[in-house]
């Protein structure tokens, strides 16, 4: 988009031509660029995660690692809540890979099989397919690019351009408002419910189950609860249909454990399982065919102690008796550490978190997440429903927990905010922790003021300074577009930004 038309495009003729059959377009939809990248840099870092909750940096984090020369300074600018997210002049990896190279193979399929005029079932399947995830990056570009959906709003901030269209000599248009671009986005969904394939062999291709649950996702942005219900409770039965049972599609993780290989010599407050091999009871859980994956998407890094560590906050909701993600995956390690001249600056033994290095852990939908929406739907719809969400709560739970018993405990003596309480921070523990979900969370629990899961302000801490922005606030709800892209796109008005580009001075 900021260069030329080849670069934009990005998609190669099969052999020495265009595609002439649907075999051909579909073929498209296996290439890893329909699923990476999306909100991640070059290095796999999620600069929008560090705006929530999750992860933190150390004193030696900001000042030794996250210096003018890192390439990803995005990162700092995120946690110290800068006022611009992105680098004026450098091109994001998650603005030409992760949205619009992506964008680019779904466009080319979905034109590519009417412009041949197919309309049999598996057509029509794998235009669905195109659909869904054109409309995954479109409803996250929404909602990362500009403010949360509000459903009593105009919603008519400009975010991003809206391209549909496979030729790429279609010029940009002014950007599209949130509503447009969830128009586009439901208008996708329903095409995907009705035609979407039953079964795939590739988690990265949607099903219709993973089609209605992401409308379902769709619905739970839009805060229309009636609707989410209905659609989560048709993803589950279509899964389980598929699946078989329950087991199959969520993996018990008491049945996980550490085999020891070779001698293992940690360093002094180490957990020795950190040098061991994770063993599981198939060989897929690391795997895009893991059995809990319903819509694979890569995600960025989920451990990396030179990085970031997991905040004092979301370490505070695990349950660490019983809740067998803190055991296996909540492991004291090597903290961050640098010699600058003759002094070494290091952050000691910390927590790491350990789950994507050991678990196929996407930024799509996993079943698990697909049960807590459901679970969330019949909590926000109350009444006869509460029953069914704590129901649905402790299916989970009987996965993820350890002892006898493994319902929540007084769960049937909660009232709605209480158990919704309880299923959003089931929801927290079961995402990604490097994720760009949980700021998208942050944003729409923020219209649930008073509530004991909404927060209307973020605090972060570097040493002794603390930093905060409300959620109201421009940097929750817009990400600056760069000068290369803008200087192609006058159209925008958007003025070229020659400020310096310095979050390390808010140190």
């Amino acid at each position: 988009m900021a260069t030329s038309c080849d670069d934009y495009l990005d998609v190669k003729p099969v052999g020495k031509m265009i595609p002439t059959e649907v075999s051909q377009f579909e073929n498209l939809l296996n290439n890893n660029n329909t699923l990476d990248f999306f909100m991640m840099d070059n290095n796999r870092n999620c600069c929008y995660a560090f705006l929530g909750d999750n992860v933190q940096l150390s004193y030696n984090h900001a000042h030794y690692q996250y210096t003018s020369s890192h390439p990803n300074l995005e990162i700092l600018s995120a946690y110290v809540f800068y006022d611009r997210l992105v680098q004026p002049n450098s091109t994001p990896f998650f603005w030409s890979s992760g949205i619009y190279r992506s964008v680019a193979y779904f466009n080319n399929v979905v034109d590519g099989i009417r412009d041949l005029g197919a309309d049999d079932d598996y057509s029509r399947g794998v235009m669905a397919q195109a659909m869904a995830g054109r409309a995954w990056v479109y409803m996250n570009a929404a909602l990362t690019y500009g403010p949360m959906y509000d459903p009593d709003g105009a919603n008519d901030t400009p975010c991003v351009p809206l391209r549909i269209s496979g030729d790429p000599t279609v010029p940009n248009g002014p950007l599209a408002t949130t509503a447009q671009l969830f128009e586009q986005v439901k208008s996708d969904l329903d095409y995907a419910c009705a035609n979407a394939p039953e079964y795939s062999a590739n988690a990265a291709r949607a099903t219709r189950s993973a089609a209605y649950a992401l409308r379902a996702q769709y619905n739970m942005y839009t805060r229309n609860w009636g609707d989410m219900l209905s659609d989560a409770q048709e993803a589950w039965r279509l899964a389980l249909a598929t699946a078989g049972s329950e087991d199959n599609l969520i993996y018990d993780l008491n049945d996980f454990y550490y085999e020891q290989v070779s001698e293992v010599n940690p360093p002094e407050g180490v957990d020795p399982r950190v040098y061991m091999e994770f063993r599981g009871p198939d060989l897929a859980f690391e795997q895009t065919e893991n059995r809990e994956n319903l819509f694979f998407r890569n995600s960025a890094y989920g451990n990396s102690p030179s990085r970031f560590y997991p905040s004092d906050d979301w370490m505070s909701i695990f349950d660490k008796d019983s809740d067998k993600r803190w055991d296996l995956f909540a492991l004291a390690d090597e903290g961050y550490s640098i010699k600058v001249g003759d002094v070494t600056y290091d952050d000691g033994i910390r927590v790491s978190y350990f789950r994507d290095d050991l678990i196929s852990t996407p930024s799509g939908l996993t079943y698990p997440l697909l049960l807590l929406m459901k679970a969330e739907a019949e909590a926000r719809t109350g009444g006869s429903n509460l029953n069914a969400a704590l129901n649905s709560l402790n299916t989970l739970r009987k996965y993820r927990y350890s002892g006898s018993s493994t319902d929540l405990p007084g769960g049937d003596l909660l009232n709605q905010d209480q158990l919704l309480n309880e299923i959003l921070t089931e929801r927290r523990r079961e995402q990604h922790i490097v994720s760009f979900e949980r700021v998208l969370d942050i944003k729409r629990y923020a219209f649930d003021n008073g509530k004991p899961w909404s927060k209307q302000t973020i605090v972060h801490r570097i040493g002794d300074k603390e930093y905060s922005a409300p959620i109201s606030s421009p940097v929750f709800n817009h990400i600056n577009i760069d000068n290369a892209i803008l200087k192609y796109n006058p159209q925008w008005g958007i003025a070229l930004d020659y400020e310096t580009y310095a979050p390390y001075d808010k140190l």
